[in-house]
């Protein structure tokens, strides 16, 4: 189950947080629903953003 935030831009709790590392195959079935979002799995994840809008994309 995917821990839903509340959009600052969109004002619903459409937000999730951002999975970082090698994605597995579970995540990426969640990520085509558009129910989980792939953040990437790159080293310099410092001051990336942690979640997400799964509505209108403001991270």
């Amino acid at each position: 189950m995917t821990r839903r935030y509340i959009c600052p831009a969109y004002r619903q709790r459409r937000g999730v947080e951002m999975d970082f590392g090698y994605p597995t195959p579970e995540l990426f079935d969640l990520a085509e629903r558009g129910e989980a979002v792939i953040g990437g799995c790159g080293l310099s994840l410092i001051g990336e953003p942690e979640r997400q809008c799964l509505a209108c994309g403001y991270r």
